[in-house]
């Protein structure tokens, strides 16, 4: 059963027949369901696949993927935050192994998007119970904050908003080492402009254990 907005003529909201009503990033969308009767093709199969390992990885950091991919999705747009992140990653993200199975090469995820110089040559490693980043600076603003994301599929998220300036070209995070050493930890950064409210790309630092 499907709700009616402003009257007949309005945008409605649910299923009639075969076709589904809803809203999508502001706007009002419908589209038709029917059933398949043919079974899927190899290729239609992979790709459900590729669709699936995108979801699990970047599922549960879609906080911080919407967070990252804001500004390229501006209000009343079509396609939200969290899909233009999707749309990347499947494009350049997903691999093949010898099976011919696709998975995340996590190496080529972004989770922020935009205009502003990302961190040069960024590395991070422990020490003791803190976090150590650095990077090169290469120009750009010098007060730009950097941004960290600390991801492991099953066992952490952890992010950090607004850490060092552009300029430091280092940050060290007082953090607690995750309980098992013997999974390697994602590390993401980026550079924000809180003034202006940008955000560059972000770049893979690499994994700590």
């Amino acid at each position: 059963m499907a709700t009616v907005k402003n009257g007949i003529t309005g945008p409605f909201k649910g299923k009639v027949g075969s076709i589904i009503g809803y809203e999508l990033g502001g706007q009002n969308v419908i589209r038709s369901v029917g059933s398949r009767t043919k079974p899927f093709t190899k290729l239609e199969l992979l790709n459900q696949a590729k669709m699936k390992v995108v979801s699990e990885f970047l599922s549960p950091i879609k906080p911080y993927i919407n967070f990252g991919f804001k500004r390229e999705a501006p209000k009343g747009s079509r396609v939200g935050a969290f899909q233009l992140a999707q749309s990347y990653t499947w494009k350049n993200a997903v691999e093949l192994d010898v099976n011919d199975q696709p998975y995340i090469n996590p190496a080529k995820v972004l989770i922020s998007k935009g205009p502003l110089a990302p961190p040069h040559n960024c590395v991070v490693e422990w020490d003791g119970n803190r976090l150590v980043l650095r990077w090169d600076f290469m120009g750009g603003g010098m007060d730009d904050r950097l941004m960290i994301l600390l991801y492991d599929v099953d066992l952490l998220r952890v992010f950090r908003e607004i850490g060092a300036e552009r300029k430091d070209q280092f940050d060290i995070w007082d953090i607690n080492p995750p309980k098992d050493k013997n999974r390697p930890i994602h590390v993401y950064a980026a550079f924000r402009d809180t003034l202006f409210d940008r955000i560059s790309d972000s770049v893979y630092c690499g994994t700590i254990e």
